[in-house]
């Protein structure tokens, strides 16, 4: 892996050369569907919810009558959470998917089988309209933030044979330039988590995002080696190196 002690200082990049750039992502990227689904279920629960008083003097809930709707909601979230913790490719996806089906089978058919309770308890999730609107609009302007803000202080930039690691603020924080003068680049994309790539990511509709492996051979000698992570449209500038660099760069979509 690229280290900040084993970088060169920055070479002069040709004039008139393209400028590239490819933007790494946080795992919070994919937390957009908790959101989205908070904000549906909270239409769904101001519309046809129903108005439960807890105590006197007491502010009125709004709560949908239907116990499904928050245990979608929380399933989803549990989903989620595991999905961007626990990366899983291939097979590992399925295998990820079907332990997760089955952990909750298995949950619905313990609570529901009356010879190991005395009264079975109901599986049942209630949460109130202001509990989806809470979560959804602080998990917003969160995933807001940090996907359109923060996530784009850093990337990588590809002009002619110049590779750099762009960190704005970077000197502010003690951390070193990262450049290099490459001979050649092979660029490998990588799309094959089913549950954040495929699904998360939207890539079953075309869009999607993808991890990008970078080989570096660099001129004087020497490799790099790195990952470049949660990249979305990947393809678009991946092309554009090819397209750029020409037979200095293997790009593998």
């Amino acid at each position: 892996m690229a280290m900040p002690d084993q970088a060169t200082a920055p070479a002069p990049a040709p004039q008139g050369a393209p400028e590239i750039r490819i933007y790494a992502h946080s795992p919070i990227i994919y937390w957009w569907v908790v959101w989205a689904y908070g904000f549906f279920c909270a239409a769904l629960t101001y519309f046809q919810g129903e108005r439960l008083t807890l105590g006197q003097n007491a502010k009125p809930l709004f709560i949908h009558t239907s116990p499904w709707v928050g245990l979608s909601f929380t399933l989803l979230l549990l989903l989620v959470i595991v999905a961007t913790s626990v990366r899983a490719r291939g097979v590992n996806a399925l295998l990820l998917l079907l332990l997760m089906g089955g952990a909750g089978a298995a949950t619905y058919v313990v609570m529901n089988t009356p010879g190991l309770w005395s009264e079975p308890p109901a599986l049942l999730v209630h949460m109130n309209l202001a509990f989806y609107l809470l979560v959804s609009s602080v998990l917003f302007i969160v995933w807001f933030v940090i996907v359109f803000i923060v996530d784009r202080l850093s990337y990588w930039r590809v002009r002619g044979t110049q590779v750099e690691r762009v960190q704005m603020f970077g000197s502010v924080l003690g951390r070193a330039p990262e450049s290099w003068s490459v001979m050649h680049i092979r660029l490998t994309r990588y799309s094959d988590d089913i549950i954040a790539h495929k699904l998360l990511g939207l890539g079953i509709l075309g869009l999607g995002t993808s991890d990008i492996d970078a080989k570096l051979s660099i001129f004087g000698g020497g490799h790099e080696q790195f990952r470049i992570e949660n990249v979305w449209r990947a393809a678009r500038p991946l092309k554009a190196v090819q397209a750029a660099m020409g037979p200095k760069a293997t790009v593998v979509i």
